[in-house]
């Protein structure tokens, strides 16, 4: 049996709180590689071991880093429990789960609510870690806070504080405490520190590496107002934007492409039942009104100015939903989102005009599915009397792309 590459975690307590197997793992290695800040923790340790700084920009490039690495000799220093928002997570990916032994430390999220006395199995965590930087990553709590559930937050640095604050200011009496460097010692220098505050006096903590426990308050969010939208009147308006979202069917992790955003309704919705999404649309002053209704309320959508279907190619993604909610008649707008769809995927399109819904008929017999007459009637003022004054009827096509058959 190969050698498995071993990953040992490392606290803010150092060598110390290792366990002797993670001491075997490192005192057996001839190189052992991790980031400046880990490495630091071993620094004053009687090791025979290279300690080996990561190169500049390793993660781009797997195949090249782990090409330079041998399982026999070399050991990799990471944060905490790898296999939580770590490096671990990457090397298995990239080794396979046979390929690397992971010795972990309590995770960050651990001590945290060892700390809050929080129930880790039911605390949400948003790690700022990876993703965009500032408040465009930030904006991914803004569900989680509209939940009115405590959840920690991973900080990328200690500005990740100010930034949650910022994209949480209609909440202002929501609770923030920074902790920082959980479970550091003076011997390490890595000194545990507490700050609490709130969104409208934010704490400062007392340095990069820590974790934002986050109490909402206000009101419970679930659902999107018409209003909650900056919107020019492009905008797929409540219960229909809600049954659109449900025809795509969210789920967390999965990809939808929002074709004509318009206000980005659709997209930002679907983000908000823990997915991701990518918003096209034409018009670049929609584009920027989209992507400030983004950070004020999902996060995790990246917004692409230009006319599809040509935009299409600016993602070389493959999406597992599409929503066409503007430009169906441009030419070969189906056909190119039918054809980057991924088997198995869900694409809906509506209409309103009947220019459009022959174009969804069509669409119905290229490739199948449903068709559906949706109407919303609302309750409005007639002199001194009560009427039903009908909207718009908007027809939707529904349909899911085919499973390709594997290869005997």
């Amino acid at each position: 049996m190969s050698q498995k590459l071993r990953v040992v975690g490392i606290g803010c307590d150092g060598y110390e709180g290792l366990s002797a197997r993670a001491v075997e793992a490192l005192s057996s290695a001839r190189r052992i590689i991790g980031s400046p800040r880990q490495l630091h923790l071993l620094a004053d340790v009687n090791l025979d071991a290279e300690l080996s700084p990561w190169p500049s920009g390793f993660w781009t490039d797997w195949q090249v880093t782990l090409a330079d690495i041998d399982p026999l000799v070399d050991v990799i220093l990471a944060s905490g429990d790898p296999m939580f928002h770590g490096v671990g997570v990457s090397l298995v990916r990239e080794l396979g789960r046979g390929g690397v032994e992971v010795i972990p430390v309590p995770s960050s999220a651990s001590l945290a609510c060892a700390y809050l006395g929080w129930p880790l199995h039911d605390t949400p965590v948003i790690s700022l870690v990876t993703g965009e930087p500032g408040i465009p990553g930030a904006a991914r709590v803004v569900p989680v806070a509209d939940a009115l559930r405590p959840f920690l937050v991973l900080c990328r640095n200690a500005d990740s504080v100010k930034e949650v604050a910022t994209v949480l200011a209609g909440r202002p009496d929501t609770k923030l405490t920074a902790l920082t460097n959980l479970g550091g010692t003076e011997a390490t220098g890595l000194l545990e520190s507490v700050a609490e505050g709130t969104v409208a006096t934010p704490p400062v903590p007392a340095g990069n590496l820590t974790v934002l426990a986050v109490e909402p308050s206000g009101s419970a969010r679930g659902w999107l107002r018409d209003g909650d939208f900056d919107s020019d009147g492009q905008l797929t308006k409540a219960p229909i934007r809600q049954m659109t979202v449900a025809a795509l069917d969210p789920r967390p992790g999965a990809l939808l492409w929002d074709v004509g955003g318009g206000t980005g309704s659709i997209g930002i919705e679907w983000a908000r039942h823990g997915g991701r999404a990518e918003i096209f649309e034409r018009d670049a002053v929609r584009a920027e009104r989209i992507a400030k209704n983004v950070a004020n309320l999902s996060g995790n959508v990246t917004v692409h100015h230009g006319a599809a279907p040509g935009a299409l190619a600016d993602s070389n993604l493959r999406p597992d939903a599409i929503f066409i909610g503007g430009g169906l008649t441009a030419d070969g707008m189906l056909e190119a989102c039918w054809q980057r769809l991924a088997p198995g995927g869900t694409i809906v399109a509506n209409a309103v005009t009947l220019e459009s819904e022959a174009l969804l008929w069509q669409a119905r017999r290229d490739y199948g599915g449903d068709v559906t007459r949706l109407s919303v009637e609302r309750a409005g003022a007639v002199g001194t009397f009560t009427a039903w004054r009908p909207a718009l009827p908007v027809v939707q096509w529904v349909a899911l792309k085919p499973v390709e058959p594997a290869l005997p």
